[in-house]
């Protein structure tokens, strides 16, 4: 008896604080999303709608619910909610809200951001327009290539599970040029490019953006079956559209929200087996949970980072973050532990695989309770701080909404996996940052 009336209070608790977001989040994005509304969306399905999830099915549904892609067995943990997770999400929160106000809106310097040009027989071409379409080029026949060293693109779509799983040397017929997967997402680049330049008329303007959109979705569907990069491509299209227009397009996203109940468990189940499954309409709670099955490796990280023993790891990943991207693999080659690694051998006693820990867990593994606080304000303070600078941005250079919209998908990543490297260090931004400065050079606007 105590026990399920201390369960109903974690319910009160968890469900309380998932009404004061939601309604802040509703009052926030009447004119469109924004950075802090995005974080607090995601943040507030994986760490409040989950754990309510968890606790209406064990006491009320008693059906299945699956944790990340398996049932997790010998985990060790009574239930994947508690007092303890609700206080540190709190505490995460009231410090992510004290980060974002402690951000001062200050005027900026505007400046007019022109495209750049090179001549190409006597005629003025914008060198944002040919990286546009070398790198929409270079993205298409990276596709090919890659498909190649499986001994075509047949083969490299059945096998395509394997080298997701990390068994790629496996299934290669050849890996002399398996290193051109790394340019195929620059297709979502000649997507962007596209919509930031000054003229968008003409077939090889178009040839920029339909080859990067064509490759953007074949390679996320067949070659490397990305839920999460399939979800973010979809994001990018609703915030941009939401952004553009000034609206929170509320009921658009809630219309999604209701298909992707159906859709992600299929789209799991194509990533899985190779045929979509449509969840049963008849056991919508069912639909609910499998769909929900998605996002709850947080929830369920979080009371591994709180319950189980390890060392912390003093925010190695700012600096294994940079490891083959910026520093050489081998200068790094001593840092064998990460939150990463950690929080994968709590759910499947390995290391071989990746479960992200979340953006809280994350804080925990690397310096407990303190961890917390660090990230939670370090996240305020920057999602605020973006926010400003883009809402100063878009205000006289509204082409730059796409890059908006960008951004706030990487907010969606940093949230969900908690990793830095998947989202500062992400290569995709490091070259959209070069591109940008490459592309434009910056006059002063006249008053």
């Amino acid at each position: 008896m105590v026990e399920k009336i201390e369960i109903f209070i974690v319910f009160i608790l968890y469900l309380s604080l998932f009404i004061y977001i939601a309604r802040y989040i509703y009052s926030s994005v009447k004119e469109g999303w924004s950075m802090v509304s995005v974080f607090l969306l995601f943040w507030a399905i994986q760490y409040l709608v989950v754990p309510l999830s968890f606790i209406l099915n064990d006491n009320i549904f008693f059906l299945n619910y699956k944790l990340l892609d398996l049932y997790i067995q010998n985990h060790g943990i009574d239930r994947f909610y508690s007092f303890l997770s609700f206080e540190t999400i709190f505490i995460f929160i009231a410090i992510f809200f004290f980060g974002v106000k402690s951000v001062k809106d200050k005027e900026m310097v505007e400046y007019i951001l022109k495209e750049r040009t090179i001549k190409i027989f006597s005629k003025d071409i914008s060198l944002l327009f040919l990286i546009g379409l070398f790198l929409a080029l270079l993205s298409l026949a990276s596709m090919f290539i890659y498909a190649s060293q499986f001994g075509g693109m047949q083969r490299a779509i059945e096998v395509a599970d394997a080298v997701r799983s990390g068994h790629g040397d496996e299934v290669w017929i050849s890996k002399k040029y398996i290193f051109v997967y790394r340019f195929i997402p620059f297709s979502i680049l000649a997507i962007i490019i596209f919509f930031l330049l000054d003229n968008k008329k003409g077939f090889w303007s178009l040839i920029i953006l339909w080859v990067g959109v064509g490759v953007a979705l074949f390679s996320r569907l067949f070659l490397f079956k990305s839920k999460q990069a399939i979800i973010e491509l979809l994001l990018l299209y609703l915030f941009y559209l939401s952004l553009k227009n000034r609206k929170s397009y509320l009921f658009h996203f809630t219309i999604f929200f209701i298909i992707a109940i159906f859709f992600i468990p299929a789209l799991e189940s194509y990533l899985d087996t190779g045929k979509f499954v449509i969840s049963d309409a008849s056991n919508i709670v069912q639909a609910i949970l499998n769909m929900l099955s998605f996002f709850n490796f947080d929830q369920t990280s979080l009371e591994f980072a709180l319950h189980k023993n390890y060392d912390f790891v003093h925010f190695e990943g700012i600096i294994s973050g940079l490891r083959g991207y910026i520093i050489p693999m081998s200068w790094l080659s001593n840092i064998n532990e990460n939150t990463i690694f950690t929080n994968t051998y709590f759910f499947y006693n390995l290391k071989e695989a990746i479960v992200p820990p979340g953006i809280v867990a994350f804080g925990i593994y690397n310096l407990g309770i303190w961890g917390v606080i660090i990230v939670a304000f370090f996240s305020g303070y920057l999602v605020k701080k973006i926010d400003n600078f883009f809402i100063h941005l878009i205000d006289y250079e509204p082409k730059f909404f796409i890059l908006y919209a960008y951004v706030m998908t990487k907010v969606f990543t940093w949230v969900r996996t908690g990793i830095p490297k998947f989202t500062f260090y992400d290569t995709i931004l490091i070259v959209l940052t070069l591109i940008l400065i490459i592309g434009y050079k910056r006059e002063k606007k006249c008053l």
